[in-house]
This record gives C-alpha cells, structure tokens and sequence, in this order.
C-alpha cells in the first residue's frame, strides 16, 4: 500500500513537471520559429523590391553565434506579364544549376501560393510593372540554428525532468513517512489487540459451556455463545490480516504441493452446504496441476471465494469453481449466478471492512474481511486476484497464480 501510494506521487509529480517543462521549451523553440520566420519574409520581401539584387550587407541571427555575412545566397526570376523568363539574377556568393532554377521555379508557381519553401530554400512571388518576380533565398542558416534550438532545449528538458523525477522520488519518501507510520502503529494495534482479545474470549466461551452444564439450555445463554463465536471468527480473520501484512515476522511456509488435489479437497466439501440450500455447485478441475506455495493459504483463499459465492449466489442458483492452467498461470475461477455487484463498486470489495449492503452482511455475516484476506494472500505468492459481474445477473472471481 505505501509503495503504491509511493508510486502515484512520484508519477503525478513529474508529470505535473514534464508537462510544464515541455510546455515552456516549446513555447521557446516557436517563438523562434516565429522570430526565423518573420525576418526570412522581411528580408525575401526586401530582395523582391529591389528586383532581386540582394543588398549588399545582412547581420545574420544567430543564437548560437555572432556570425555575420556579407551577401545573401540568393536568386530570383524576372517574368513578363505571360510568366515568360525576362531575366534571371543570381547573387554574387550562390551556386546552383540552371536546370534547378527551372524545376524551383515550376514547384513555386505550381503550388498556387505567393510564398513558401522548397527544401532550403524560401520562395517570394511579387508582381511588378514589368510583370512579376520570384525570389529564392537560401535559409540553411536559419534551419540550422533552429535545429541547434530544439537539440538544446531537449537535452535541457531531459536533464530538467530527471531532476525533477530524484526531487519527486524524494518528496515522495518524505510525504508517506507520516502515513507509513501510521499505518505501521494502526497493523501493530490490531496485532496486539487480537492477541489480547484472544484470551478472554476463550474464558467467556469455557464460562459459558459450564453455565451450559448447569444450567442446561437458555436463550440469553445462547446469546452471549453466539457472540462469542462471532467475536472469535473476527479475531481470527485480524490475526490473519496482521499476519499477512507482517511478512518478515510471519513467512509463509512455501512448498511444492498438488494444487488439483487442494482445489478438491476445499470445493467438495461445499456440496452438501450447497445441496441443503437447493442450490448446485459444478466442479471442474484440471488433473495433475501442481504449485509451490503455502498450502493452507491457498485452501483459505479457495473458502473465502467459495463461502463468498454459496452466501450471495440467488435461491436455486449455480455456483461453478473451475481450475485450469494457461500460458504457464495456475487459474481459479469461482463463478456464481445473483445479485453481484455494480461496476463502479467492483474495485471496492476488497478493501478491508468494506460492506456494499450493511443490512444484506449483517443477515449473511461476515465483516468485510474475506476477500481483503483472500487479495493480500494472493499477492504474497505473487499473483492477481480480479472481480467481474454483471449487477443483477451473476459475479465471478479469477485467481491468477
């Protein structure tokens, strides 16, 4: 419980963060986009007013640099008024094929757009008295220092989400110390408080068998002996508990042991429980399966879904326990016709003392215990245990060992 809680801060932490980092660096790397962008069009724009003669001196933006260069790489297309070529300009530093001119010049005007970009290039069309000129103008400078932008501001970012995951790992250690604590004093007053009540239990229960001897039958008698087993059935069930949540000092006997034999030896006893109560109980079990694992934990979980079920299952209804095995897993299946439960209460049931119908528990008994049990000893041997019902139809329990 502590590791998970331990987890769900550390992920909503650094999610929080991530998100936060990864807004603020791009909102970096768009602003120079933008930046990029609007001084490429000025400059382009600049070009085309002076019939493509570029001028003569450019200070180059560079984040990274102060690089400055001298003539912009660039060429442009004068066209008549029926886009027929009436010159071509070329500036002093550029060097490109006259077979690359004509296919840029085809992709631009074929585009349907006034400006753009083709590879390396960005493009300008702009009418003119005479008709209209393109101009390309090389932009490698600009496309590379943005590059250089989004490599840095990654690395950046990683850097800053690690940070910031160790910083989450340790509020995370600090924030559940408190909870870890309480938790730890909450498992040892149940521990200590059933062993306690133990012995007086047993006292009032041997009181009452001699009251019974002398007395003979009575129905306040009867009363205080029925209480008693109930107490006792509670006590036990948070022993249980505080055993399983106390791995270190009560270990699990693990041993390899035929689990179709255990998976038998629990359900069949069932039968004529079921049979009194005009229900029926299918059996399927596959042969030979064997598990390593504690045997008595394994045959309690079975009677807690088993009792579960013969409890909650409709008058005439069928219960059906089945063991098989897939892809490697050992699967329990114990399946019930009856009321079931709602969906959104399903991941509820086994939490300890939870109780769905308060007055349906106290005719049926139970304390809201048996399946909390039956989901820490599953996961002691390292395996799942899941609900599914259909509410008002049928409930299923899936053991995966």
């Amino acid at each position: 419980m502590i590791s998970k809680l331990r987890i769900k801060i550390i992920i909503v932490i650094t999610l929080i963060l991530t998100v936060a980092v990864f807004g603020i660096m791009s909102a970096i790397n768009m602003m120079q986009r933008m930046g990029n962008r609007t001084q490429i069009e000025a400059t382009i724009t600049r070009i085309a007013d002076l019939d493509g003669f570029p001028p003569t001196t450019l200070n180059a933006y560079d984040p990274f640099g102060d690089s400055q260069t001298e003539y912009i790489d660039c060429f442009s297309i004068q066209f008549n008024y029926d886009y027929s070529v009436r010159r071509i300009v070329l500036a002093r530093n550029i060097e490109v094929d006259q077979n690359d001119i004509v296919n840029y010049a085809n992709q631009a005007l074929s585009s349907g757009q006034t400006s753009g970009e083709l590879g390396h290039y960005a493009y300008y069309l702009q009418p003119k008295y005479y008709g209209a000129i393109l101009v390309f103008m090389d932009i490698r400078t600009y496309q590379q220092a943005q590059k250089n932008l989004l490599f840095s501001t990654s690395i950046i970012g990683l850097l800053t989400i690690f940070f910031f995951f160790l910083l989450a790992v340790g509020l995370a250690f600090w924030l559940v110390k408190p909870v870890k604590k309480n938790l730890e004093k909450q498992k040892l007053f149940i521990s200590n408080a059933s062993h306690e009540l133990k012995t007086p239990l047993a006292v009032i229960s041997a009181n009452a068998d001699v009251l019974a001897t002398e007395i003979g039958d009575n129905k306040w008698l009867g009363y205080i002996r029925s209480e008693t087993v109930r107490m006792n059935e509670l006590v036990t069930e948070l022993l249980c508990l505080a055993r399983l949540d106390d791995k270190t000092g009560h270990p699990m006997v693990m041993s390899d042991f035929s689990l179709t034999d255990v998976f038998l030896q629990t359900v069949l006893p069932f039968e004529s429980t079921v049979f009194e109560m005009g229900k029926q109980l299918i059996t399927e079990a596959q042969p030979d399966i064997t598990y390593h694992g504690d045997e008595s934990a394994i045959k309690h979980v079975l009677t807690i879904l088993l009792d579960n079920a013969v409890k909650y299952s409709f008058a005439h209804g069928i219960i059906t326990a089945k063991l098989y095995t897939h892809a490697n897993k050992k699967i329990i299946e114990v399946h019930n016709t009856g009321e079931g439960v709602p969906k959104e209460q399903l991941g509820k049931i086994f939490e300890r003392f939870y109780r769905r119908d308060e007055s349906r528990n106290s005719k049926t008994g139970g304390y809201g215990l048996g399946l909390a049990i039956a989901k820490a000893s599953v996961e002691a041997h390292g395996g799942h245990i899941s609900a599914q019902s259909e509410y008002g139809e049928w409930m299923k329990f899936t053991v995966v060992l």
